[in-house]
């Protein structure tokens, strides 16, 4: 799945359109830090990865950058404060897809290229993925179709 950010379509700005609130948004950052901590501890690589998944929100003008890292390191701090807390904000991701597939769809590509973002992609973020995919109802496979499909020599 390298590259998903990079394979962001027409499609995916139509989404972003539909889902310009701020539960989107805090949704997408809670999915990336539950997927970030899944191994113990935020890397600087998916803060960065973060960092530039804003930037290309910013192109899309959907939100203001900072809103999202800030958010992003709200729930990074929520999380290390109150491990429990997991079904809180796991409950965030799954408003911010509001039902409709695509945007689930969304938020699973965000989470992989969060998982992508070090170089190594972990059990334990495999399984966080996982678990929000159940959630959401939608595959990692399929999530990848719909939002980022690898393009084809015609």
């Amino acid at each position: 799945m390298s590259g998903l950010l990079e394979r962001f379509s027409d499609h995916t700005r139509r989404i972003f359109a539909r889902h310009r609130g701020r539960a989107f948004l805090d949704g997408a950052m809670a999915a990336a830090a539950l997927v970030a901590l899944a191994d113990g501890d935020a890397s600087l690589e998916e803060g960065a990865e973060v960092g530039r998944l804003m930037r290309v929100l910013d192109i899309l003008r959907d939100h203001n950058p900072d809103l999202g890292v800030e958010a992003y390191l709200r729930h990074i701090d929520d999380l290390r404060k109150q491990p429990d807390g997991l079904t809180h904000v796991r409950n965030n991701v799954v408003a911010a897809a509001n039902g409709d597939p695509e945007a689930a769809a969304l938020l699973i590509v965000i989470c992989h290229a969060i998982s992508e973002a070090d170089g190594v992609i972990r059990q334990s973020e495999l399984d966080e993925i996982q678990t929000l995919s159940n959630l959401l109802d939608v595959d990692a496979k399929t999530a990848v179709d719909m939002i980022a499909p690898i393009p084809t020599n015609k």
